[in-house]
């Protein structure tokens, strides 16, 4: 059995919410999608996303099957995204659209956790007290560091910090990185957008997961958050498997 919570906000510096996110009622299927491209293309684009990803039926008894439903689903969203049908080839305000949106997913059936992401939105899991980062971002930032070009602590205020290498919508092609793990009683997940860890620390989240309760997390975690900046969209998913 397993509990969640989901919370979006605005945050103090954006216009609009590009955000969006979805707790499936049918199956254990969780997503947190950060739209860019600006208001009416951003969220368009993240809620579309949702919305294809809501259709799927998924069969708890064939796992292979259905991650290849969400994996195909996806290549789909992002040609249609990236072709321009998503906005009937329209430009807004005489400027032509480049939309996409980043995308975080757990789908756990029984003891297993599949995650599959694409940019920088995070799954975290919170596992005897320590904080474990399940994604890898695809980001320039990332990528400096993996070459040896970036430390960690240059990388926190590095002027490229928001740039990111992969996203829904934005190549013709999409690769989809996926990691399967075992999940035990007392796991708590955390799905966010950069929005959530670009603005507190590993220290103040671990704080906050200590908590019991999903909403009573979520609701920590939101007001944390809010007590800064706040500078971007802020969503993400608490779930705890019981």
């Amino acid at each position: 059995m397993i509990s969640s919570a989901q919370r979006t906000h605005r945050g103090y510096k954006r216009k609009y919410n590009e955000d969006t996110i979805l707790t499936h009622p049918d199956c254990s299927l969780f997503v947190v999608a950060d739209g860019m491209g600006g208001h009416s293309a951003g969220d368009l684009a993240s809620q579309y996303i949702i919305n294809e990803l809501l259709k799927l039926q998924l069969p708890s008894d064939n796992l292979q099957f259905s991650i290849e439903q969400i994996e195909a689903t996806l290549s789909d969203v992002n040609h249609k995204i990236h072709s321009g049908h998503l906005f009937n080839n329209k430009a807004i305000n005489n400027q032509e659209i480049v939309a996409g949106s980043t995308i975080v997913i757990a789908y756990i059936v029984d003891n297993l956790c599949c995650c599959l992401w694409v940019g920088d939105s995070r799954l975290y899991i919170f596992r005897n007290n320590k904080l474990y980062q399940i994604t890898k971002d695809h980001s320039l930032i990332q990528d400096m560091i993996d070459r040896g070009q970036l430390t960690l602590e240059q990388a926190k205020c590095h002027p490229n910090a928001n740039v990111i290498t992969r996203a829904i919508g934005v190549d013709s092609s999409l690769k989809v990185d996926s990691n399967h793990f075992e999940i035990q009683s007392g796991d708590k997940l955390l799905l966010c957008s950069d929005g959530l860890y670009n603005e507190i620390s590993n220290d103040v989240i671990v704080a906050c997961l200590q908590k019991k309760n999903t909403d009573h997390i979520a609701n920590k975690l939101l007001g944390e958050v809010l007590l800064g900046d706040a500078a971007d969209n802020i969503s993400m998913i608490v779930i705890e498997k019981q």
